[in-house]
């Protein structure tokens, strides 16, 4: 592990977890976000906020990238003092961090928490009311679909979409990573597999270590040709374990 570095592209706010977990540690991380977002709120859900916001108990957060671009939102409405009546819940410290510094007061069940924790902690709750879950266009999450399992009225709130890399930009992530030769890549999910094989052509993903975050993600690779030499199971704290644990 100390003799090589570790690619990997996932956005900085959606790995927030295991990007400061990184930090403390040795590992030799080659980070480069392949993810690119934007905020972006159409007037029609802007509106359809407006015609719940008295039904509406919390706020959910599933990562720090849907806090950051809702926040934004509240501040270009001007919403930010009416939403901090409400209980606003944080999947991870980052994204309580984050909150708390825009005050709005963050509980955070467990950290790291998987969309069941969080679920689980709602259940708990002694009130009713809707969750709003801030969320990416054209992106599903699972615990909204929790939600709706269970038949519990929850909203869900598009604030930021996917947007391309630019060509300037992925020529510099590839120079980058080329000149670097790094000895392994974290597959973080499955659509990071596409995403990484498409943007470094160049690299020969069969003399690397292939880390793969998850079965699904284990599954994806092995149908492109690729197999994994590590497997996590889906979660940032299982991926940082298997690096911390793994003699690459």
């Amino acid at each position: 592990m100390k003799n090589t570095s570790i690619l990997f592209t996932a956005n900085t706010d959606l790995a927030a977890p295991i990007l400061n977990d990184i930090e403390e540690t040795d590992i030799q991380l080659l980070h480069q976000p392949l993810e690119q977002f934007r905020f972006e709120i159409s007037e029609q859900g802007h509106r359809m906020i407006n015609d719940y916001l008295d039904e509406v108990a919390f706020v959910i957060y599933g990562n720090l990238r849907n806090a950051r671009y809702f926040v934004q939102w509240l501040q270009e409405y001007e919403l930010s003092e009416h939403f901090r009546q409400y209980v606003h819940l944080a999947a991870d410290q980052t994204t309580a961090d984050f909150l708390e510094e825009h005050q709005m007061a963050a509980v955070m069940p467990k950290d790291n928490a998987q969309p069941i924790d969080l679920l689980e902690f709602v259940l708990r709750l002694s009130y009713g009311g809707m969750a709003l879950y801030p969320t990416t266009d054209q992106k599903s999450e699972e615990l909204p679909g929790f939600f709706n399992e269970l038949e519990m009225p929850v909203l869900e709130f598009p604030v930021c979409k996917e947007v391309p890399l630019k060509e300037q930009k992925l020529q510099a992530f590839r120079e980058a990573v080329y000149q670097a030769k790094p000895g392994a890549v974290l597959f973080h999910n499955r659509s990071s597999v596409i995403r990484l094989t498409t943007a470094f052509p160049g690299l020969d993903f069969q003399s690397l270590t292939c880390i793969s975050g998850s079965p699904g993600v284990t599954k994806k690779l092995y149908e492109e040709g690729i197999t994994a030499d590590l497997e996590a199971d889906g979660t940032w704290k299982s991926m940082l374990k298997l690096l911390l644990e793994s003699k690459i």
